[in-house]
Protein backbone atom coordinates (compact mmCIF):
# COMPACT_ATOMS: atom_id res chain seq x y z
CA UNK A 1 0.00 0.00 0.00
CA UNK A 2 1.15 3.16 -1.07
CA UNK A 3 2.16 6.28 2.18
CA UNK A 4 -0.05 9.28 2.43
CA UNK A 5 1.21 12.66 1.66
CA UNK A 6 1.82 13.56 4.41
CA UNK A 7 3.30 10.30 6.00
CA UNK A 8 6.11 11.01 3.31
CA UNK A 9 6.01 14.60 4.10
CA UNK A 10 7.34 13.41 7.97
CA UNK A 11 9.97 11.44 6.82
CA UNK A 12 11.54 14.26 4.68
CA UNK A 13 11.74 16.25 7.33
CA UNK A 14 14.31 17.15 10.20
CA UNK A 15 13.26 19.37 13.12
CA UNK A 16 16.64 21.62 14.00
CA UNK A 17 15.76 22.93 17.46
CA UNK A 18 18.41 25.42 17.46
CA UNK A 19 16.75 27.12 14.69
CA UNK A 20 13.57 26.56 15.39
CA UNK A 21 13.09 25.05 11.16
CA UNK A 22 11.71 22.25 9.90
CA UNK A 23 14.47 21.20 7.34
CA UNK A 24 13.18 19.74 4.15
CA UNK A 25 15.55 16.94 3.44
CA UNK A 26 13.94 15.89 0.02
CA UNK A 27 13.84 16.87 -3.55
CA UNK A 28 14.31 20.78 -4.12
CA UNK A 29 13.53 22.61 -7.25
CA UNK A 30 15.95 24.98 -9.46
CA UNK A 31 14.69 27.82 -6.99
CA UNK A 32 16.20 25.93 -3.94
CA UNK A 33 12.55 24.96 -2.63
CA UNK A 34 10.99 21.32 -1.43
CA UNK A 35 9.29 19.84 -3.64
CA UNK A 36 7.28 16.24 -3.15
CA UNK A 37 4.65 14.56 -5.28
CA UNK A 38 1.53 14.56 -5.28
CA UNK A 39 0.97 10.70 -4.80
CA UNK A 40 0.50 8.60 -8.39
CA UNK A 41 3.52 8.81 -10.95
CA UNK A 42 2.63 11.42 -13.67
CA UNK A 43 0.49 13.70 -11.11
CA UNK A 44 3.23 15.77 -10.57
CA UNK A 45 4.89 17.99 -7.75
CA UNK A 46 3.53 20.18 -5.16
CA UNK A 47 6.15 22.89 -3.24
CA UNK A 48 6.85 21.37 0.46
CA UNK A 49 6.00 24.38 1.88
CA UNK A 50 2.83 24.23 0.53
CA UNK A 51 2.25 20.70 1.37
CA UNK A 52 3.06 21.68 5.13
CA UNK A 53 0.65 24.70 5.24
CA UNK A 54 -2.18 22.28 3.74
CA UNK A 55 -1.25 19.78 6.58
CA UNK A 56 -0.84 21.68 9.71
CA UNK A 57 -2.85 25.17 8.95
CA UNK A 58 -5.42 23.78 6.20
CA UNK A 59 -6.21 25.26 2.63
CA UNK A 60 -4.49 27.89 1.18
CA UNK A 61 -6.85 31.08 0.62
CA UNK A 62 -8.09 31.41 -2.67
CA UNK A 63 -5.31 34.09 -4.76
CA UNK A 64 -2.94 33.70 -1.76
CA UNK A 65 0.95 32.37 -1.14
CA UNK A 66 2.51 30.88 0.71
CA UNK A 67 5.50 32.72 2.79
CA UNK A 68 8.24 31.98 4.51
CA UNK A 69 8.51 34.26 7.50
CA UNK A 70 11.50 32.88 8.19
CA UNK A 71 13.82 33.51 5.28
CA UNK A 72 14.57 29.78 4.90
CA UNK A 73 13.50 28.70 1.19
CA UNK A 74 13.95 24.58 2.80
CA UNK A 75 11.86 25.50 6.17
CA UNK A 76 8.50 23.76 6.31
CA UNK A 77 7.38 24.41 9.79
CA UNK A 78 3.90 25.58 9.65
CA UNK A 79 4.79 28.54 12.42
CA UNK A 80 6.62 29.73 9.78
CA UNK A 81 4.63 30.00 7.34
CA UNK A 82 2.35 32.31 6.71
CA UNK A 83 -0.45 32.99 3.50
CA UNK A 84 0.24 36.18 1.76
CA UNK A 85 -0.04 38.35 -1.37
CA UNK A 86 3.16 38.52 -4.45
CA UNK A 87 3.55 42.13 -2.93
CA UNK A 88 3.69 41.22 0.78
CA UNK A 89 6.52 38.32 -0.02
CA UNK A 90 8.55 40.84 -2.16
CA UNK A 91 8.08 43.56 0.52
CA UNK A 92 9.43 40.28 2.80
CA UNK A 93 12.35 39.70 0.49
CA UNK A 94 13.81 43.40 0.60
CA UNK A 95 13.50 43.57 4.63
CA UNK A 96 15.43 40.67 5.00
CA UNK A 97 17.97 41.15 2.03
CA UNK A 98 17.26 38.20 0.27
CA UNK A 99 16.91 40.15 -3.00
CA UNK A 100 19.65 41.28 -6.05
CA UNK A 101 19.46 43.96 -8.23
CA UNK A 102 22.44 43.92 -10.39
CA UNK A 103 23.99 47.25 -11.75
CA UNK A 104 23.00 46.63 -15.27
CA UNK A 105 23.90 49.95 -16.45
CA UNK A 106 26.37 50.86 -19.35
CA UNK A 107 29.40 48.60 -19.47
CA UNK A 108 28.37 46.54 -16.24
CA UNK A 109 25.79 45.19 -18.81
CA UNK A 110 26.89 41.80 -19.86
CA UNK A 111 25.13 42.50 -23.30
CA UNK A 112 26.10 45.95 -23.64
CA UNK A 113 27.77 46.18 -27.30
CA UNK A 114 28.83 49.91 -26.83
CA UNK A 115 31.44 51.47 -24.59
CA UNK A 116 31.55 54.69 -23.55
CA UNK A 117 33.45 56.38 -26.48
CA UNK A 118 31.06 54.65 -28.65
CA UNK A 119 27.99 56.17 -26.60
CA UNK A 120 29.80 59.64 -26.68
CA UNK A 121 30.38 59.38 -30.25
CA UNK A 122 26.84 58.42 -31.01
CA UNK A 123 25.54 61.65 -29.01
CA UNK A 124 27.79 63.81 -30.70
CA UNK A 125 26.33 62.75 -34.06
CA UNK A 126 22.51 63.57 -33.18
CA UNK A 127 21.06 65.86 -35.16
CA UNK A 128 23.26 65.02 -38.46
CA UNK A 129 22.12 64.16 -41.99
CA UNK A 130 19.75 61.79 -42.94
CA UNK A 131 21.11 58.31 -42.56
CA UNK A 132 23.34 58.88 -39.43
CA UNK A 133 21.33 56.89 -37.60
CA UNK A 134 21.64 53.86 -39.49
CA UNK A 135 25.04 54.26 -40.87
CA UNK A 136 25.85 54.66 -36.62
CA UNK A 137 23.98 51.64 -36.24
CA UNK A 138 25.79 49.47 -38.79
CA UNK A 139 29.49 50.69 -37.33
CA UNK A 140 28.71 49.69 -34.02
CA UNK A 141 26.99 46.31 -34.89
CA UNK A 142 23.52 47.67 -32.78
CA UNK A 143 20.18 48.83 -33.81
CA UNK A 144 18.81 51.67 -35.37
CA UNK A 145 16.38 51.73 -32.23
CA UNK A 146 19.68 51.73 -29.60
CA UNK A 147 21.01 54.61 -31.57
CA UNK A 148 17.61 56.29 -31.12
CA UNK A 149 17.32 56.01 -27.53
CA UNK A 150 21.18 56.80 -27.25
CA UNK A 151 19.62 60.09 -29.01
CA UNK A 152 16.46 60.53 -26.58
CA UNK A 153 18.21 60.00 -22.98
CA UNK A 154 16.46 56.56 -22.73
CA UNK A 155 19.66 54.63 -22.67
CA UNK A 156 23.02 55.59 -21.62
CA UNK A 157 22.92 58.61 -19.33
CA UNK A 158 26.52 59.23 -19.44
Amino acid sequence: MRQSQADRFEAKVERIPFMNCWVWTGALNEHGYGVIGRGARGTGNDKAHRVAYRLYRGEIPEGKIILHKCGNPICVNPSHLEAGTHKENSQDMVRMGRHYQPDNRGTKATWSKLNEEQVKEIKQAKGGKKGTGTALARKFGVSKSAVYRIWEGKNWQI
